[in-house]
């Protein structure tokens, strides 16, 4: 069921990460159609809690097109996880979740040992990279939309993982987008960003079940 608080949630979650990768939205059956023309999909239809039944006759948009993606928010998407799906829909994720914190100031911390760091500063966000040498250890984005901020593809590369740099990544984007004028902190994260988060204060708002044509 869908509660103010939710749809809120998520609307500003919408709003701020369509801001930061500069992509365009439209309504379809009431809700936002993002066009996000990326290597994993096409478009995606993004509803919240909307009812089971609601949901199967939506995933008519995405059925037989392996470009399109429907993602559903609630509190438990157990109940569209195992309703019955019409033929060309299968299931791409289950595992994600969509996470907020209150911003706090909290110091920079300097790049761990033996890296180099590097800023990429656009109109929309900032992106933050971990170097070693010519390579790629970490990085992260960020970007503001009034007090909003989303952190988006934060990613350790697998050479340099448990080695606490996902940690050192947040922090220091964290410590930016406060820097900025942001105090909510919101992102959409997977099985194993939401264990690193939730040790860095971020809690769970609502389950992500994500399908897409096949």
């Amino acid at each position: 069921m869908v509660t103010d608080t939710s749809q809120q949630i998520v609307d500003q979650w919408l709003a701020a990460w369509t801001h930061t990768r500069d992509l365009t939205t439209s309504r379809l059956d009431g809700w936002p159609l993002v066009r996000v023309a990326a290597p994993s999909r096409e478009t995606e239809l993004v509803c919240v809690d909307p009812g089971v039944e609601t949901w199967q006759d939506l995933t008519h948009h995405v059925a037989g097109d392996p470009r399109a993606m429907l993602t559903v928010m609630a509190h438990d998407v157990g109940p569209y996880l195992t309703a019955r799906r019409r033929d060309g829909v299968r299931v791409d994720r289950d595992d994600e979740a969509l996470m907020s914190v209150r911003l706090d100031d909290a110091p920079v911390p300097a790049p761990p040992d033996g890296l180099t760091s590097r800023w990429d500063v656009d109109e929309h966000h900032v992106t933050y990279t971990l170097e070693s040498g010519d390579a790629v250890a970490a990085v992260g984005t960020v970007g503001m939309l009034g007090d909003v901020a989303t952190f988006d593809r934060v990613e350790t590369m697998p050479a340099f993982q448990r080695r606490g740099l996902g940690r050192h990544v947040m922090a220091v984007l964290t410590a930016q987008a406060h820097g900025r004028g942001a105090t909510l902190g919101l992102l959409a994260a997977s099985a194993q960003g939401r264990a690193l988060y939730t040790t860095l204060g971020w809690r769970t708002r609502l389950e992500m079940l994500s399908v897409m044509g096949a």
